[in-house]
């Protein structure tokens, strides 16, 4: 929806929205019942909205292209969710949870 508004507007290929939330999940169909500490990597003490300039994101890719690729950016995601999973869901909830104590 939110993406959707930035699209109609024109501004689709200046800008990325990227949405974080407390209980933020990466499938909406997900059937197993069980946490996925992957999940985390899009949650946040409160809802948060990012707006990238998409200049900025491709520079930065391209950037770590050049330097001979010592930090692949496109397999981030994929990174942190296994670093994520490793850590294991409950561990991730209580680091979260870490967060609303001060």
């Amino acid at each position: 929806m939110q993406s959707d508004a930035i699209v109609a507007e024109g501004y689709g290929n200046l800008l990325q929205l990227v949405l974080f939330h407390p209980q933020a999940v990466h499938s909406t169909y997900a059937t197993t019942g069980e946490e996925d500490a992957a999940d985390f990597s899009i949650r946040s003490p409160f809802p948060t909205v990012h707006l990238l300039r998409e200049e900025d994101v491709m520079r930065a890719v391209r950037g770590s292209e050049e330097a001979g690729g010592k930090m692949d950016l496109r397999g981030l995601p994929a990174k942190n969710k296994a670093k994520l999973r490793a850590l294991g869901a409950q561990r991730c909830a209580d680091k979260l949870a870490e967060c609303y104590r001060n």
